[in-house]
């Protein structure tokens, strides 16, 4: 095959122990993967879906994108050593927008880091080896900031615009 191309990187079989959910949004793909390699993990797997850790709760998101998430979650549990999962919401994030049109760019921050703290709580309660950790992706001067959600309660109140 003379126009296959062949990864720089070797193989390694160990099993990640990092699990990435993030949002599928190209621009903030290579930031992302950055991010990973360099204060993460440099073999995580990686479920990267619109609105990325939205997909954790069926009512943030829908039944049927949460029963994907359940059954990715179940093959990685069952197959792969996590210890941690990191989950990576973004600003500006179109998942977002579209699902909450009356929410001003403040409010959907606000909804991003709630879900980020739900995301957490669901998988405390179906997967609790694995450690939660949550990050929102902020653009600053050209550049993708990985700012720490602190854990908590994800019920809050919304500031509606």
């Amino acid at each position: 095959m003379p126009n296959a191309f062949v990864a720089r990187q070797p193989w390694d079989p160990t099993r990640p122990q990092v699990l990435v959910v993030c949002c599928s949004d190209g621009r903030f793909h290579a930031p992302i993967v950055e991010f990973v390699d360099n204060q993460v993990s440099d073999r995580a797997d990686m479920l990267a879906v619109p609105g990325g850790p939205a997909i954790l709760d069926p009512w943030n998101s829908s039944f049927d994108e949460a029963r994907v998430f359940e059954s990715a979650l179940r093959l990685f549990l069952e197959h792969h050593d996590l210890r941690q999962a990191w989950l990576i919401a973004h600003e500006n994030c179109s998942y977002y927008r579209i699902k909450h049109p009356g929410l001003d760019p403040r409010a959907l921050e606000q909804r991003q880091r709630q879900d980020l703290r739900r995301g957490a709580e669901v998988l405390r309660e179906r997967a609790a080896r694995l450690e939660p950790q949550l990050r929102y992706a902020r653009l600053v001067d050209g550049r993708v900031r990985f700012e720490e959600v602190e854990p908590g309660p994800s019920t809050e109140s919304l500031v509606l615009s």
